[in-house]
């Protein structure tokens, strides 16, 4: 039976429905992006919201960009009003942080390889020129983010 087909009888059998049992790596995965999203709604928004709220106040405009359709990235971009046109916006600043599950390293021949084994979570912090650093999520507070946002905006205004 297709998958469609499947689900779909699911929702009209859902007391007769049991659902399958996953397997290891499904529930890795599971695992990652449950972690992941936790991350991201304890750590990331609340860091970016204060940096939003105090940029603010040095007559900036900052706009927080989350998207959670899966990819788990959010961006802080600055704004600053145009040197031309006082009444429009400029951008000054963009900073990322997005979400990444890797497999820890495996064996170079795939049959020692194990398909069960735990996936890590992982930062990465970009800019518009591109990646800069990336770190393991359990390993990075709100103070390394707030630190490492302050030092690229420092650079990036000094440049």
């Amino acid at each position: 039976m297709s998958n469609w087909k499947q689900r779909l009888m699911e929702i009209f059998n859902k007391d007769e429905y049991v659902e399958e049992e996953k397997t290891p790596q499904e529930m890795n995965i599971k695992f990652v992006e449950m972690n992941m999203k936790e991350f991201f709604k304890n750590v990331v928004i609340p860091t970016y919201n204060d940096l939003k709220k105090e940029i603010e106040e040095h007559g900036r405009t900052v706009v927080v960009d989350i998207d959670d359709t899966g990819l788990y990235s959010a961006s802080l971009t600055v704004f600053s009003p145009s040197e031309t046109k006082p009444e429009e916006q400029t951008e000054e600043f963009y900073f990322e942080i997005r979400g990444r599950a890797y497999k820890k390293g495996g064996f170079a021949f795939p049959e020692h390889a194990d398909e069960n084994q735990p996936r890590t979570s992982r930062i990465e912090v970009l800019l518009r020129n591109g990646s800069i650093e990336e770190y393991d999520i359990n390993e990075v507070s709100k103070e390394d983010i707030l630190e490492c946002f302050i030092n690229e905006y420092a650079k990036w205004m000094n440049y």
